[in-house]
């Protein structure tokens, strides 16, 4: 029988323009597996690093499956 892996969730700093042109810091989450392997990516998740750690720790704690990402991510930023 194969034992499931832990997921890992690391939200990084990525810079995106806004409507004017001008540049925003925002943080996409990235779902991993035990490689290193990028399974899932979402930019835009939040605006400030607070917020990133909080959804870092939510996801590892309840080891989302990236398939229910985007649900999870609706249901606690809406």
């Amino acid at each position: 029988m194969r034992t499931q892996q832990k997921l890992r969730y690391i939200c990084t700093e990525q810079w995106l323009l806004d409507d004017y042109g001008n540049t925003r810091k925002a943080w996409r989450l990235n779902v991993l597996d035990a490689d290193g392997g990028v399974l899932c990516a979402v930019n835009d998740v939040c605006g400030s690093e607070s917020q990133a750690r909080q959804l870092e720790a939510y996801f590892t704690r309840n080891q989302i499956s990236p398939r229910h990402v985007l649900n999870v991510l609706d249901d606690l930023l809406s």
